[in-house]
């Protein structure tokens, strides 16, 4: 396991094949941290799902190019996936949520993460981009809130 934060970034257009490259990205990440097995392909899942949900709410606005913007950051205690659109806000924008919580399409995402062990999800709008946030503890090493 290595000590130092690494960050990845990529723009990612509506293809299937795109979403599997990140699943690996996240699976790297989560074993950098230290995830098990079962966690790491757990936390790939529930970023495919994530992906795949928000594609249907980013703002083409006459623009073939939408895509959205995901940030995977592993840290020495967790792991982040940041996924950024422009367009429509999910219901609970702005809300810092666990999972398990909510109503509407954030139930359905939050039931999904949480079946794949996700720990916390956030939700952020501003000016205009749109930002989820899918948060795991790295076993034994969850920081101190």
């Amino acid at each position: 396991m290595s000590t130092d934060p690494s960050r990845t970034e990529l723009t990612l257009q509506d293809d299937p094949r795109l979403i599997a490259g990140v699943a690996a990205i996240v699976l790297f990440a989560g074993q950098r941290c230290g995830l098990s097995s079962d966690a790491q392909e757990g936390l790939a899942a529930a970023t495919a799902d994530a992906c795949r949900e928000t594609f249907p709410l980013v703002n083409t606005n006459g623009n073939s190019n939408s895509a959205l913007k995901v940030i995977v950051s592993d840290f020495p205690d967790r792991v982040e996936i940041a996924i950024e659109h422009s367009g429509e806000s999910l219901p609970s924008a702005g809300l810092d949520t666990f999972v398990g919580s909510g109503s509407g399409s954030q139930a359905r995402l939050s039931d999904a993460l949480q079946r794949s062990s996700v720990d916390r999800v956030q939700y952020e709008t501003r000016n205009g981009v749109s930002r989820t946030t899918l948060i795991k503890y790295c076993e034994g090493r969850r920081a101190k809130i």
